[in-house]
């Protein structure tokens, strides 16, 4: 990569978005790598830790940023003599230090130094005992973070079941330790997991234990189920350290089986040599992170905010290829996708220009979940399907986001059979914890909306019904645009028209405040359902899906212009959308409002972009996002807000707003590089005067793809005026 390298992973800040909402995870990783270790604390919470909390162990895999829990398995304990009940073996904890690369951390209780730097699929720890007879380690493989933090939807509140360790102590100067379960609970369904450890101390005595106690010798253990939710089970083994003795141990994950483990324990770590594991995550952390580079004048809050932002935009998805069962070791295979909801607005858009290798993988394993299940759903976690959408078939406006912006790789006749079977087949709205069906007579295609008075399968009402109908609208918008790309004008057309449905549900007497004309629930005979457009909605609930009526009505992002007539022309548009930025019912802290600001690039205000966008970034500060980071989405709605131009996902083209550094670059690829410059900028001077694309003055609010895939300039004119810089 044709870039000055600098060492940028100081300015990572892994505490970010730790304790407000933000759920990210305070273990390192390395780029979208499979596994992410860190410490589990008592209360954790969606992550498994809350800071000054104690620390129960160091679990192997966690979710960053998502809005529920998962993972959390195979949690290690390192203690002085053995508690094996689910919350005996706290530990108060001091000097905890953590970056991109490694963690580390001193148990009080134990007087035990700890230090964790992982792989792939594989982590290496350190501890550091005091002088025992009756030092230890244990292995817990019912612990789980839904288990933690109260996430189990189980009958009996249990987690893991099918659990089995074995443990070999027959080798030269190494214990073996290998099991799996499967885990119920959190976000998505269950999944089985399977781990390959190894000791590198002989121990003095080992054994297994469960709820009814602990088997000295024994070198098995084996549970269908656990009688308790609080029941643990798992293998330990004792032996006598002398004081600052280290004892490691290296652990390997897979969703596959503990064979595939062991190879990726054999293949990434086949020493014990911590420190060159940390040299090369710090390697490919510097790689990523320097593939944005800002101006020295820039502050180190503002440097560690965006620092921090790049990091967590690559935290989630995770590279899965050869770890999933029932897709070949050749197949690409991205998995923890929590979900293309929150990712196809900015992640995916972000890893076009700065990542395309990840994009074309996760189509290509799209191609392959599509040709093994005959559809691919939104969220995808653990390499199991989670059947319920959050939105539409979000999977296909990423499909079309890279077709229209020429991602290599990728086989787009392919790419658009997953595109046209969810557009003929899958506009459903599905809500059932049971596998969707095909049903091309469904609501959406008899009414051209989602009724709120036909259930949606197990539920008792049209559950989210405007939301779906509106992301179901886009998907269509992006289904038509690669139909028409590919010469599939009968498609084309039935798309085109459908994108339109959005329409369908516009109630023009709907009022709020001095605003009327929302979008508003709907029966199947035409009648309105009375609802109030500034009603915050939840989670799984009716008519909207985590957002405001007022907040949805402005999702229109296929006819923008379209939208402002029906908000009463430009001047009442503006109103209404700087109304609902300032009074929260654009409600910047999930991703249903992510597009809104940049509206004002269709109206002859295009300063109101920049002074919303500035508002809004203010909310980010080093502690954190202002809502669940979202695998990365929300990081990536930073990146873009700070360089100054933002996509409209699905489609070739991208907003523009004032930068926040004078001077950036983006590195695109091998010899190609964005560089932005915004002259006279300051906190005073903060408005575009005019802008020159690739040394062309640009009198627009938008620019195509085209004219940066390969590079390029833009230059920014800033000055203290508001000024229309279209003129």
């Amino acid at each position: 990569m044709s870039v000055n390298m600098k060492d940028l992973t100081s300015y990572v800040s892994l505490r970010w978005g730790v304790d407000n909402e933000g759920n990210t995870v305070i273990g390192p990783q390395r780029p979208n790598a499979s596994i992410n270790p860190g410490p589990d604390t008592e209360g954790g919470g969606h992550s498994g830790y809350f800071s000054n909390h104690a620390i129960r162990g160091f679990s192997q895999i966690h979710a960053s940023g998502t809005g529920w829990g998962k993972y959390g398995q195979f949690l290690i304990s390192p203690q002085i003599g053995l508690d094996t009940g689910f919350e005996e073996h706290d530990s108060p904890a001091e000097d905890e230090v953590v970056t991109c690369c490694d963690y580390r951390v001193f148990l009080k209780r134990y007087g035990i130094s700890c230090h964790i730097t992982p792989s792939e699929h594989s982590a290496l720890y350190s501890f550091v005992y005091p002088r025992s007879d009756n030092a230890s380690i244990l292995i817990d493989l019912a612990h789980s973070i839904p288990l933690l933090a109260g996430l189990v939807n189980t009958a009996s509140g249990i987690s893991a079941s099918h659990l089995a360790l074995d443990i070999k102590t027959d080798m030269p100067q190494v214990v073996i330790m290998y099991g799996s379960g499967i885990y119920a609970g959190g976000f998505g369904r269950a999944h089985a997991l399977y781990f390959y450890m190894c000791i590198n101390k002989k121990p003095s005595f080992w054994g297994c234990y469960d709820g009814g106690g602990q088997y000295g010798r024994q070198t098995h253990i084996e549970r269908d189920r656990l009688k308790d939710k609080k029941e643990s089970l798992g293998g330990f083994i004792r032996f006598t350290t002398n004081e600052h003795e280290t004892i490691k141990v290296k652990i390997a994950v897979s969703f596959t089986n503990c064979e595939k483990a062991k190879q990726w324990l054999d293949t990434e770590i086949p020493d014990w040599d911590e420190e060159s594991i940390y040299k090369e995550s710090k390697e490919l952390w510097n790689q990523e992170l320097n593939k944005i580079q800002i101006g020295d004048s820039v502050s180190e809050t503002e440097k560690t905010i965006l620092y921090t932002a790049v990091y967590h935009s690559m935290c989630m998805p995770r590279d899965r290829t050869g770890d999933i069962p029932g897709f070949q070791n050749d197949e690409p295979m991205i998995d923890d996708h929590y979900a293309v909801w929150d990712t196809w607005r900015t992640l995916y858009p972000l890893y076009i220009l700065i990542k395309p290798e990840m994009v074309t993988k996760t189509i290509n394993s799209f191609i392959s979940r599509y040709q093994k299940n005959g559809y691919v759903r939104d969220t995808f976690v653990g390499g199991v399907d989670m059947f319920q959408e959050q939105g539409g078939n979000d999977v296909d406006n990423v499909i079309c986001d890279a077709y229209v912006k020429d991602v290599k790789g990728i086989d787009w006749k392919k790419a658009y059979a997953v595109v046209k079977n969810h557009a003929d087949n899958y506009r459903l709205g599905w809500y059932s914890e049971n596998k969707p069906e095909p049903n091309p007579s469904g609501p959406y295609y008899r009414f051209g909306f989602l009724p709120d008075d036909i259930p949606l399968p197990d539920t008792p009402f049209s559950q989210m019904a405007c939301s779906y109908t509106l992301e179901h609208a886009y998907n269509d918008y992006c289904a038509a645009v690669m139909a028409k790309e590919l010469g599939v004008e009968e498609d084309y057309a039935l798309y085109l028209k459908r994108s339109e449905n959005w329409n369908n549900l516009w109630n023009p007497n709907v009022a709020y405040g001095p605003f009327r004309g929302f979008i508003c629930p709907r029966n199947s005979d035409g009648t309105w359902i009375d609802y109030n457009p500034g009603e915050m909605c939840g989670s799984w609930v009716r008519h909207f899906y985590e957002a405001t009526g007022y907040n949805y009505s402005f999702f229109v992002p296929q006819n923008v212009p379209e939208l402002i007539a029906r908000c009463g022309g430009e001047e009442a548009f503006i109103h209404r959308l700087l109304y609902g930025i300032h009074s929260g019912l654009v409600d910047y802290g999930n991703e249903p409002a992510f597009l809104s600001c940049y509206l004002f690039a269709y109206t002859h205000k295009p300063w109101l972009t920049t002074e919303c966008v500035e508002r809004l970034r203010g909310q980010f500060t080093l502690q954190g996002p202002p809502g669940n980071d979202d695998s990365g989405a929300m990081s990536s709605w930073y990146i873009f807000s700070s360089l100054g131009f933002f996509p409209n996902a699905g489609q070739n083209m991208y907003f523009l707003t004032s930068p926040s550094f004078d001077t950036a670059t983006m590195i695109l690829g091998k010899d190609k590089s964005l560089e932005i410059h915004a002259k006279n900028l300051s906190k005073t001077n903060k408005y575009i005067q005019t802008v020159s694309i690739n040394g062309q003055r640009w009198k627009k609010t938008m620019f195509p793809h085209e004219m940066i895939e390969n590079g390029g300039v833009i230059e920014f004119e800033m000055g203290s005026t508001p000024t229309d810089y279209t003129k």
